[in-house]
């Protein structure tokens, strides 16, 4: 690390101090449409440890009804993983810097929309009378499955107007 472009971590983010000089020292390597394609992946990686970082800090795995959560990380294999995150977070920063990547926001909202207008559209998928393209239906599941999809369907849709406001 360069004494200048020092990393100085916090709990929660990283921010890199520098020189006006070294901003965007690297950006003339790329076009726009290249740093672009940079700037997104590094955001997938940033968010992928800050998912991995999130399960570690839960001391157990939510208790869910279809999703069994095995082969938890030992101790060691925790701090060795928040040792990498911290490492990943780093890198990340040095790049952002060196190429003068742009910040991005993500509106918690619009998220919140997008997955579960998507998940209402899955949860019409699995209606009876669509569940016929892998096979017979039996004649009773419209009347055993039909109701409980609907009811699902309709809490997507509620959730997705709450965050519409």
């Amino acid at each position: 690390m360069r004494e200048q472009g020092m990393l100085n971590r916090d709990k929660e983010n990283t921010t890199v101090t520098t020189t006006p000089s070294e901003r965007g020292r690297f950006a003339r390597l790329l076009n726009g449409s290249q740093r672009r394609s940079l700037t997104i992946t590094l955001r997938r990686v940033e968010l992928a440890v800050w998912r991995l970082e999130e399960r570690i800090a839960q001391q157990s795995p939510p208790q869910l009804i279809l999703t069994r959560f095995t082969n938890p990380p030992t101790s060691d294999q925790q701090a060795a993983l928040l040792q990498l995150t911290r490492r990943v977070r780093e890198e990340i920063a040095q790049l952002a810097l060196d190429y003068d990547l742009e910040v991005g926001e993500e509106n918690v909202l619009r998220s919140v929309m997008g997955e579960f207008s998507l998940l209402w559209c899955d949860l019409e998928d699995t209606r009876p009378q669509k569940l016929r393209r892998y096979g017979v239906v039996h004649p009773q599941a419209n009347d055993a499955l039909g109701p409980p999809i609907q009811r699902l369907i309709q809490l997507m849709l509620a959730i997705d107007n709450v965050a519409k406001g």
